[in-house]
């Protein structure tokens, strides 16, 4: 899913709780509906609900989105506003990252409500299911979409700087840390980064983590932080990575100028739905064929994913249940969407049969190569050290990490780990 989640924006319940209602064909809905919940930018919701309606014959007017916030971070602020409200409210969507908050709330129920349970997930990836459970075991968060994610790099850059002439070639130059780092300093000697973003590279590394970041209501600042921290530095001022921040235009100029080799992108990044991806910025449009390449990387991870939650004022659960099954369980609707969307569906017999199908292709990617064979190979090595607190604290401990290391806002890692607890602590006064 394409997210721009800036998650430690905070703007008032007020402001971000305006909401519009659309359905299927965008005509006025009858009273008893399907409300799905989710931000107006949420790229996924008109693709998701079209082919819902086009595949199952349900009665568009029957299906209504009410949209809350403009991003995830206003979604995640106004959903309880909304829901402590009088308007209809059937299911809600969550990014992975601040799902936690309202699984673990008293705004969602159990799926077993709707007759739903976790034993329908034998072929789901196992860091969906523990994302969708409860501190307390309940399972009430199911997602149609795993995220895993690859190295993403301009061919012509590879094969100029590094003589690289195929993703299997690439993979090998970075297959491991160790190797990644060689490869930056051969690109560095040239004057390309091999990265082109700290926030991307965050993104891989924190998959790495074995420790999560609350334990017994204290926040856990280890050595795998700051070690972070440190090496974040390192590789600035070596040039391994840019100073360019994700998002920008200049993140993307730097893959297609060559100042950057790659970055790293999650399957959301490397899709069309909406357009505008990632992969299509790096590309410099979405007409531009075989500009990019994309190998796995040193390590397996993951960036965002939706859940979707059955909220406590569900009135529709027959409806709501069809709708879960047919994105979730439903082996044969996950494929269609796959095949349509370019999304990678959690659901590892329905990936591998795709990741295994010839004629899919990307016009993106050098020889036409599909991202569904590189995402599967991924997608089982990674790892989920997940908390209800951490759409917060991984974008404080972020922005103290990029205030080290890029803005000089903080001049040792010390500091930063003292900037890092005190913007945690503005938020969450409960953790020690």
């Amino acid at each position: 899913m394409k997210k721009r989640i800036f998650a430690g924006v905070m703007a008032s319940a007020a402001a971000l709780t305006a909401v519009s209602l659309t359905g299927c064909d965008g005509a006025a809905s009858p009273e008893e509906t399907l409300t799905l919940m989710a931000w107006s930018g949420n790229s996924d919701m008109q693709a998701l609900i079209d082919y819902f309606c086009e595949q199952t014959g349900t009665d568009p007017n029957l299906i209504k989105w009410a949209q809350i916030g403009t991003d995830g971070a206003g979604a995640r602020d106004g959903y309880g506003t909304y829901l402590d409200g009088s308007q209809d409210g059937d299911i809600l969507f969550c990014d992975a990252e601040w799902a936690p908050n309202y699984i673990n709330s008293n705004y969602t129920v159990e799926l077993s409500t709707i007759g739903i349970s976790k034993s329908n997930y034998p072929d789901a990836y196992a860091y969906t299911l523990a994302l969708g459970t409860s501190d307390d075991g309940k399972f009430k968060g199911a997602t149609w979409q795993a995220t895993p994610g690859g190295f993403v790099y301009n061919v012509k850059t590879a094969e100029e700087k590094l003589g690289v002439k195929s993703a299997a070639e690439m993979q090998a130059m970075v297959s491991d840390w160790n190797k990644f780092e060689e490869t930056a300093a051969t690109l560095a000697a040239q004057g390309v980064a091999i990265c082109a973003t700290e926030g991307g590279l965050w993104q891989v590394m924190q998959c790495q983590r074995d420790s999560q970041w609350v334990v017994d209501g204290k926040l856990v600042v280890d050595s795998f932080a700051t070690d972070f921290i440190q090496k974040a530095k390192d590789y600035v001022d070596k040039g391994y990575i840019t100073k360019e921040e994700q998002w920008s235009d200049a993140w993307y100029a730097t893959v297609q100028n060559g100042q950057a080799l790659g970055d790293f992108a999650p399957t959301w990044g490397l899709t069309n739905v909406g357009g505008g991806s990632i992969a299509e910025n790096f590309a410099g449009g979405k007409d531009v064929e075989g500009t990019l390449g994309l190998c796995e990387g040193p390590a397996g991870w993951f960036w965002g994913g939706t859940y979707m939650c059955v909220t406590n004022k569900c009135n529709t659960p027959e409806l709501a249940k069809k709708w879960i099954e047919f994105f979730t369980i439903d082996s044969a609707s996950m494929e269609g969407y796959a095949r349509k969307s370019g999304d990678f569906m959690n659901n590892t017999k329905v990936m591998d049969t795709l990741s295994k199908d010839t004629s899919l292709t990307n016009k993106l990617f050098q020889g036409g190569a599909h991202q569904f064979p590189i995402l599967y190979a991924g997608a089982s090595k990674i790892n989920l050290t997940a908390t209800k607190y951490d759409s917060v604290i991984k974008n404080a401990f972020n922005q103290a990490v990029q205030g080290y290391a890029i803005k000089g806002e903080t001049s040792t890692v010390d500091a930063a780990v003292e900037a890092f607890k005190n913007e945690v602590g503005k938020t969450y006064a409960d953790i020690v």
